[in-house]
C-alpha cells in the first residue's frame, strides 16, 4: 500500500525532471541551430566575397591592367608544384605598354642536388647502403634542373594565359649562396632568356631538348651552374 500510494509523486518527480530536460535539449537545440545558422551566413558571405573577387579579376584581365595581370600570374606560378626539397620562387612585373612580363626565377644551390646515385640493403649486415653518383653526373643533373625549370617557366605563363595579355617574356633564373671570398649572401644567374608569345607557343615541348631550346631562344646560360659560374647576361635585353 505505501508503494502504490508514492506512486504519483514518483511520476510526478519523473514528469518534472522530463520536463526539464525536454527543455534543456530545446534550449541547446535553438542554440546549435542559431550557430548553424550563423555558419551558414558567414560562408556565404566568403563564397560571394571570393565570387566578387574573381569578377573583378577577370573583368580587369579583360582591360589588361596590370595589378589583375601580376594577380594572374602569381596564381598560376603558385599552383606549380616541385618536389619539397627543390623550392623554387618567382618573382615578376608586368609591363602594360610593351605587354612584357619580367620574371625572375630564384632555384636552390647546388648543395640541394643529391648526391646519390642508388640504395641497395645489404642482407648480411642488415644495412642499407648507397652509392655515390660521379661528379659529372651532378653536374649535368643540376644542370639539366635549371634548363628545364627556365623552360617550364616560360610555358607555365605563356600557357595559362589565354587571353595573350602577355606577349613576351623576360626571364632571369638563378641562385643565391654564401660568396667564398666575402661571406656574404650573392646572387648567381645561371639563365637569361627573353621570348615572344607567338614564337613560344609553336614550339612543341613534348619533343625538344630543354638546352637546345634555350639556345635557339638566344639564351645566355652558364655552362657549369653546379660550380657556381655565372652565365654572361650583359648581351640579353628585354624584348
Amino acid at each position: 500500500r505505501a508503494e502504490v500510494a508514492g506512486l504519483p509523486a514518483r511520476r510526478e518527480q519523473l514528469a518534472n525532471e522530463h520536463r526539464k530536460a525536454e527543455s534543456e535539449r530545446i534550449v541547446d537545440l535553438e542554440a546549435e541551430r542559431a550557430r548553424y545558422e550563423r555558419e551558414c551566413s558567414e560562408r556565404e558571405a566568403e563564397v560571394a566575397r571570393h565570387n566578387a573577387e574573381i569578377d573583378t579579376l577577370i573583368a580587369n584581365l579583360g582591360y589588361g591592367a596590370v595589378d589583375a595581370v601580376e594577380q594572374y600570374v602569381s596564381i598560376v606560378l603558385s599552383n606549380s608544384v616541385y618536389p619539397d626539397h627543390f623550392n623554387v620562387n618567382h618573382e615578376f612585373q608586368f609591363e602594360p605598354t610593351t605587354a612584357e612580363l619580367s620574371l625572375h626565377v630564384l632555384i636552390p644551390g647546388p648543395s640541394e642536388v643529391p648526391e646519390i646515385k642508388t640504395y641497395k640493403y645489404v642482407k648480411a649486415s642488415d644495412e642499407i647502403t648507397t652509392t655515390a653518383q660521379s661528379q659529372k653526373a651532378t653536374k649535368d643533373r643540376y644542370l639539366g634542373a635549371v634548363q628545364q625549370v627556365a623552360l617550364r617557366s616560360l610555358h607555365e605563363v605563356f600557357e595559362a594565359d589565354r587571353r595573350g595579355l602577355i606577349k613576351a617574356i623576360s626571364l632571369e633564373l638563378g641562385t643565391e649562396t654564401i660568396d667564398p671570398a666575402t661571406g656574404n649572401n650573392t646572387y648567381i644567374p645561371f639563365v637569361a632568356v627573353a621570348a615572344e608569345r607567338e614564337t613560344f607557343m609553336t614550339f612543341d615541348l613534348s619533343a625538344v631538348e630543354p638546352a637546345a631550346t634555350l639556345t635557339h631562344l638566344g639564351a645566355a646560360m652558364s655552362k657549369n651552374p653546379l660550380g657556381l659560374v655565372p652565365a654572361d647576361t650583359s648581351g640579353i635585353r628585354s624584348l
